[in-house]
């Protein structure tokens, strides 16, 4: 209840003060501020004594999870108060969730940081995408204004053309091959005047899920360009 009400709060809060800077300000405001609620929050409920300290990180992820899934659902569902209001309830099951069982798994630093950059890296392109659904599939277009401001002009169009595959394409791919590293290991060894390599793979599932992200999300951006130079045809 604590993570839902201060998330909820954030967002009205962050919509507010978004919405009176720039018209796609509502949009990266309302985000902003319901982030903080789920980081206030689960900093507050330990201080509550609610949670225990070493679970912050799986609670305050979570959290953020369910937040992330119910902005989905609730810009896609726009045309009644309902829903969107209900959707808040996926922020604190979200973080119930990551108190009881994510807390519980054991990840090496080595793979959490991997992990970390891989999901830095690939939130440009994964914003792109999510961005680009929404506006094309659910007539959804606030969160795609960010991007139209840049393409306003066409030399921040031309610009945009230059950056946008260094940062969309190159990050995933840098974030894989990250992600890739902490599964993979190859010992290489000399045999009868050979030289033998050897590779073994072990999953780790958190390393895995950021490689699956970014594969998918390539796939989608290569498919788009695809898609858009058909239509010049």
């Amino acid at each position: 209840m604590i993570v839902c009400f201060f998330s909820g709060v954030g967002t009205l809060v962050g919509s507010v003060l978004g919405h009176s800077v720039r018209g796609y300000g509502l949009f990266l405001g309302a985000m902003v501020g319901g982030s903080l609620g789920v980081l206030v929050s689960t900093w507050l409920a330990i201080r509550l004594n609610l949670i225990e300290r070493s679970t912050y990180g799986a609670v305050a992820v979570s959290g953020l999870a369910g937040f992330v899934l119910a902005s989905i659902i609730a810009v896609t569902n726009l045309h009644t108060p309902i829903i969107p209001l209900v959707s808040i309830a996926l922020v604190g099951f979200g973080a119930i969730a990551g108190n009881i069982y994510i807390s519980r798994i054991t990840v090496a630093k080595s793979q959490t940081l991997a992990a970390i950059i891989g999901l830095g890296l690939s939130a440009p392109a994964l914003f792109f995408v999510a961005a680009s659904l929404l506006k094309s599939n659910f007539g959804v277009s606030q969160p795609f204004n960010l991007f139209e401001s840049m393409l306003a002009t066409p030399d921040s169009l031309r610009l945009f053309n230059i950056i946008s595959p260094v940062v969309f394409v190159g990050g995933l791919l840098v974030g894989v091959i990250v992600n890739l590293y902490p599964q993979i290991e190859m010992q290489l060894q000399r045999d009868d005047g050979r030289l033998v390599a050897t590779i073994t793979a072990e999953a780790k599932p958190i390393n895995l899920a950021v490689v699956i992200l970014g594969c998918l999300l390539l796939a989608t951006l290569f498919g788009y360009v695809a898609v858009e130079n058909l239509t010049h045809f």
